[in-house]
């Protein structure tokens, strides 16, 4: 056959893949020129951890500890090991074979008559006729044959060598399960960068809960001492009975508010020790409260950097790239594929006695694809479509990044401007709460002024902590949504180098 002739076989055996394959959907991704809404464009190095900047030690610890200890890291990291065998695996098809195969099997000695060719046969016969009729030459006496063994045994010990030769179906394969392997370590990333966005969270939740339970005792310190000169002032007749019963009763209602907020310390702490693979009926925290100040915003870069610094954008890109080689491989499994082999060693076969020999060979075969019950025509269509949803969740990732961003972006704008006037709203209540229980024990204004100042007083402090909280959860949302290189720094079992 002339190579024309095979390059023209080549091609008409590749034609159904090219029919079935059809024009690619190419991912929509953010473009050089985009930008963010609200924030600079002038990218920072982000290439510290982002936790750092809230200037907490007992953070850092933290958030070290959950990567080491946290199961969920943990899991993913033994996926992504699951994944770097399957490319070993995959590596197999291009690698030649060997094995050392040892047989021995026994056939009635009786049958071996039909291992002889009749013509053959037929001229041993003619051979003892001739033999017989010599003269002088006696023909055996009965009983002097030996007698033939039962079985006959047969044997081998071989070393056997093979290599299969494709026109690429292999090695694409290979490099897709490569790319596999590398989307799972994205994946671990991801999931290592999920759990600091918690850790950190929920760190900052119990800070928040204890200053909330610390706040609420000195409400309580206060009303106290609001109701001692309320009692004063009706022992001394300034004031009426029904001014300490509202005062009582004002006292009784902050004090309710006190198991309310011990009961979400304990439950943020109970989050926070899952988070960190401890027990949860005994977590070993620090003992701080309070919460950090908000650190400068970072630079935001433009939306295309998201593919790059955010991990799971990273992994479906890998995907994409992956279900592009497998369809590659499928489409390759219509042309033909090569075989080449080879053995040596010894055949052994016993009849009467043993008898040995060496023994080698080698072969080539070439396998030409003409139907095989549609499983590949199936499996190209299988590869064209996940081809097209890999494309198409990369699309709906890199939006879903964008839209987090801007969220976060939105939040963080929008909870800057709210504690701002919560501040304001609580310099000016702490100002009227003074004033009116200054103006109540001079006997200037009645005890309802001093209740309706330090309830306002008393909330707005409680609104300005969440607000606080709040905004640095927008903060927290921001770093995670933009990503960061960190995660490449975590090594085989998923810490921090």
């Amino acid at each position: 056959m002339s190579f024309p002739s095979v390059v023209l076989a080549l091609v008409m055996s590749l034609l159904p893949a090219l029919a079935w394959a059809g024009g690619p959907f190419q991912p929509v991704l953010p473009d050089e020129g985009d930008r963010y809404s609200l924030g600079t464009v002038v990218r920072s190095d982000r290439s510290d951890e982002w936790w750092e900047s809230l200037d907490d030690e007992a953070l850092n610890s933290l958030v070290r500890e959950a990567l080491r200890a946290n199961h969920d890291v943990a899991a993913a990291q033994a996926r992504f090991h699951a994944a770097a065998g399957v490319t070993l695996q995959s590596a197999a098809p291009l690698l030649p074979t060997a094995s050392f195969d040892v047989g021995l099997n026994a056939v009635p000695s009786a049958n071996a008559v039909f291992m002889v060719s009749p013509q053959l046969m037929e001229l041993l016969n003619g051979f003892s006729d001739l033999a017989s009729s010599i003269p002088g030459q006696q023909p055996p006496a009965a009983g002097d044959d030996e007698e033939d063994p039962e079985l006959t045994w047969n044997g081998s010990a071989l070393l056997n060598l093979g290599l299969n030769i494709d026109l690429g179906r292999s090695a694409t394969a290979l490099r897709a399960a490569q790319l596999d392997a590398a989307a799972a370590r994205d994946d671990r990333d991801a999931v290592a960068s999920t759990i600091v966005q918690q850790v950190v969270a929920s760190w900052l939740d119990v800070r928040a809960a204890r200053s909330r339970v610390a706040l609420i005792e000195g409400q309580i310190e206060t009303n106290i001492s609001l109701l001692g000169l309320t009692r004063a002032r009706f022992l001394s007749s300034e004031a009426g009975a029904l001014d300490v019963l509202q005062q009582e009763q004002q006292l009784a209602a902050t004090r309710a508010l006190l198991p309310q907020s011990q009961q979400l310390l304990r439950l943020r702490e109970l989050q926070l020790a899952t988070l960190l693979g401890q027990d949860p009926s005994a977590p070993e925290l620090p003992m701080v409260a309070g919460l950090p100040d908000l650190p400068p915003q970072p630079g935001l870069g433009r939306p295309v950097d998201l593919v790059n610094e955010r991990p799971d954008l990273a992994a479906a890109s890998k995907r994409l790239q992956s279900a592009r080689q497998r369809l590659a491989s499928s489409a390759l499994s219509f042309a033909p594929s090569f075989r080449l082999s080879g053995n040596v060693g010894y055949q052994l076969r016993w009849f009467k006695e043993w008898e040995t020999r060496d023994t080698w060979g080698l072969g080539a075969a070439v396998s030409i694809p003409i139907f095989g019950g549609l499983q590949r025509i199936g499996g190209l269509k299988q590869a064209v479509a996940s081809r097209n949803a890999a494309a198409r969740s990369l699309s709906a990732a890199a939006l879903k990044a964008r839209a987090e961003v801007e969220t976060a972006l939105v939040r963080e704008e929008t909870e800057g401007r709210r504690l701002q006037a919560l501040e304001d709203q609580l310099r000016a209540a702490r100002v009227a709460y003074q004033e009116s229980s200054q103006r109540y024990a001079s006997g200037l204004v009645s005890n309802i002024a001093v209740l309706t100042a330090l309830a306002s007083w008393q909330v707005a402090e409680l609104n300005h902590l969440q607000a606080q909280r709040d905004l640095l959860g927008a903060r927290i949302d921001l770093h995670t949504a933009l990503g960061a290189p960190w995660t490449g720094r975590l090594n085989s079992s998923g810490t921090l180098r």
